[in-house]
């Protein structure tokens, strides 16, 4: 499954970890003891957010059922809701609705009432869609009254409307007026959070579905927020409409941002009925009319379908058993639909019916006397969701990939200076038992070196500071002319304002690039020097000096600058709180218009996104200068300590008196240390070959 091989890996990091701080004891290894155990934490708690996007009547609910392995969203329905519905593992089912008026519902699953999914029945609610406004486009247009763009009593924007949905819509503004009419803020949700005890082992699992992308393309700014913090995109679509969809070719050449465009996979659906030969084809196709936007490797099929049989036949004894119970199920829903003509009862026969033919074909293609396990595994295999995993898997773990081995890193270099403090202390208490005479001045002069290291690595952060720092930092300019580039663009959109999010967007993941670039640079330049300067030590001294955590240094100066700005965190820098500088300053402009004006609303969007993108340039300077003061008080900090722990450990051998044996005793037990500490050495350096 989907983050089973992150799963496995987190688990090991977490194992080497806790028996690093098992060895630790209280010894200063240069690794802050404590904000490792927060790093750990957070690793615990954290999140793989994948989310699911395609047009209308794509499939979607069907896709996520069938990767989910569970029936958690309502399929027999046409999907209506313009609200973004994240599921998550819990331990009990639950759903909580959150309102366009700001209210919210929760709904629990009652286990009195065993025959009654109450949570499930309130998002089939949600869902539902009465007949008669079947032929309009609900999703988009509850998606405009929450915007401000459609009112009661005020024109619709048919023309508007028409374009986004690519339906004529002429003769039905009536029906979209009774249908505008009907619906408050206080109907609408949003937002809906899922609890479900999901099968997946990996608890931080986040799997989003969206409200269909319109026929442009385009995504409403919930959608688009979480497409900016997922670690993989699926564009579901189904293979019985054309490849070369408007609004899947919109969508990634005008919608979404370069760094989400690096996370996205296209999703063919529906593959179960087709030959080989047409799938194939399909692919072909598909690589060639998007060779130039995205990694072809990242366009797949799958049936949905064929997933959903594989996964509902373990409950039966044999194939033939589940034939007839999907042949009883189909008659039964037919029988509602002749009585009741309810669309609902009509979906459900229908897939029952799919269902059926879908599996007689793969019966068709194995041999008769094939066992129950035979059948199951011929549907998973022809579904291809193995394959689907397994790729999206390869993508989509990149940064939890650096973060283990960020971790990983720091704990290396606390070894490290376990292995320099025992190698110090090995070659001292030698010293010790061969001259004990020279002994105590050779000591001294360790020490003095030592002090020597630390004032010329002391004046090497100072010399770093100057230059990352103040008015003339070597930054600022970069960071003004990126924005300024942005928001040129931004002023020259005509149409739609997808592409000013777009722009909002790059214009963020570009200058969070340029800071993570100045932060290596940083990092790579303490680190430079301190080999450089251990080196010289070395070779002149004949002392191995320890060596500072910067991996370790770096995340702590990055999350204690971000808490000093007072600005939420997210994976790239401050799209959370930009977005919300641009929201704000919509919400103002819609609150001052009486008849909406499409024109002067996307005039006052790029106003107000130039205006967050001023903001956020300066937010990220002052952000850059301290990050590079709290780097350089965190190395001179950890770097003091570790030479008084050292010098410390130096005295305490000079002053204490020791028989020969008592000697021969300790260089004993700190050979062993070593060792001991030497083979975790070992086994970090292969978990991180691993990862890389």
């Amino acid at each position: 499954m989907i983050g089973d091989r992150y799963t496995n890996a987190k688990t090991a990091v977490l194992d080497v970890c806790n028996r690093y701080f098992s060895f630790l004891g209280d010894a200063e290894e240069g690794v802050d003891a404590a904000f490792l155990k927060n790093r750990v934490k957070a690793l615990t708690e954290g999140r793989f957010v994948l989310v699911v996007v395609g047009e209308v009547k794509a499939g979607k609910s069907t896709f996520i059922n069938a990767l989910l392995g569970e029936r958690i969203l309502p399929t027999d329905i046409l999907q209506s809701s313009s609200a973004v519905v994240e599921i998550f593992k819990s331990d009990k089912k639950h759903v909580k609705i959150y309102y366009a008026d700001g209210h919210s519902e929760t709904v629990d699953d009652d286990l009195d009432t065993p025959d009654l999914d109450e949570a499930f029945e309130r998002l089939r609610q949600i869902g539902a869609i009465k007949d008669e406004y079947r032929s309009i486009p609900t999703t988009l247009i509850d998606t405009r009254i929450v915007k401000g763009s459609i009112k009661p009593g005020y024109p619709l924007p048919i023309d508007e409307l028409e374009k986004a949905s690519n339906s004529r819509l002429q003769d039905k503004e009536e029906l979209i007026q009774k249908y505008v009419n009907s619906r408050t803020l206080a109907d609408i949700p949003e937002k809906i959070t899922f609890g479900f005890p999901l099968k997946y082992a990996f608890d931080g699992f986040r799997l989003v579905d969206s409200p269909g992308v319109n026929a442009r393309g385009g995504v409403q700014d919930a959608t688009y927020a979480y497409i900016q913090e997922a670690n993989a995109v699926l564009f579901v679509h189904s293979l019985e409409s054309p490849i070369e969809s408007t609004s899947f070719f919109n969508f990634i050449t005008e919608v979404v941002s370069n760094r989400a465009r690096d996370m996205l996979f296209l999703v063919l659906t529906k593959s179960g009925g087709k030959s080989e030969i047409e799938i194939d084809e399909k692919i072909r196709e598909a690589r060639q009319q998007y060779d130039k936007e995205f990694d072809q490797h990242r366009i797949l099929h799958v049936d949905s379908m064929l997933k959903i049989v594989s996964d509902e036949i373990k409950d039966f004894n044999s194939a033939g058993a589940l034939k007839r119970h999907y042949r009883e199920q189909k008659k039964q829903f037919e029988a509602k639909y002749s009585r009741e003509q309810s669309q609902e009862w009509r979906g459900e026969a229908i897939n029952f019916d799919i269902k059926s033919k879908l599996l007689n074909n793969i019966l068709d293609d194995i041999d008769d006397d094939s066992d129950h396990e035979a059948v199951q595994l011929a549907l998973r295999n022809s579904s291809n969701f193995d394959e689907l995993e397994r790729v999206i898997d390869k993508f989509s773990a990149r940064a939890p990939w650096i973060q283990l081995s960020d971790v990983l890193d720091s704990v290396k270099n606390g070894y490290g200076n376990q292995i320099i403090g025992h190698e110090q202390n090995l070659d001292a208490l030698k010293k010790k038992r061969q001259r004990p005479q020279t002994f105590e001045n050779e000591i001294s002069k360790i020490q003095s070196h030592l002090n020597e290291y630390q004032h010329s690595m002391n004046e090497f952060a100072e010399d770093v500071t100057r230059q990352f720092t103040g008015r003339d930092a070597v930054y600022r300019k970069s960071l003004e002319r990126i924005a300024a580039t942005y928001c040129s663009q931004i002023r020259s959109a005509v149409t739609s304002d997808d592409s000013i999010k777009r722009d909002i967007a790059n214009c963020h993941d570009e200058m969070s690039t340029f800071a993570d670039e100045k932060e290596s640079e940083i990092r790579s330049r303490f680190e430079n020097e301190m080999r450089r300067l251990g080196g010289k030590f070395k070779a002149e001294y004949s002392i191995t000096v320890p060596t500072v955590d910067i991996s370790s240094i770096s995340a702590k100066a990055n999350e204690d600058a971000h808490q000093e700005r007072e600005v939420p965190r997210d994976p790239k820098g401050f799209w959370e709180w930009t977005w919300k500088v641009v929201t704000i300053g919509i919400a103002e402009f819609r609150e001052k218009q009486t008849v909406y004006d499409s024109q002067a609303y996307l005039d006052g969007f790029k106003d107000s996104a130039c205006e967050a993108l001023e903001k956020h340039t300066a937010k990220l300077q002052g952000l850059l200068s301290n990050l590079t003061e709290n780097f350089r008080t965190d190395f001179q900090s950890s770097l003091t300590t570790l030479i008084e722990s050292r010098n410390k450990e130096l005295e305490d051998i000079k002053m204490r008196r020791a028989t020969n044996e008592e000697i021969l005793a300790d260089i004993a037990a700190a050979e062993q240390k070593k060792k001991d500490i030497s083979a975790q050495i070992t086994r970090i350096s292969d978990m991180l070959g691993d990862l890389r």
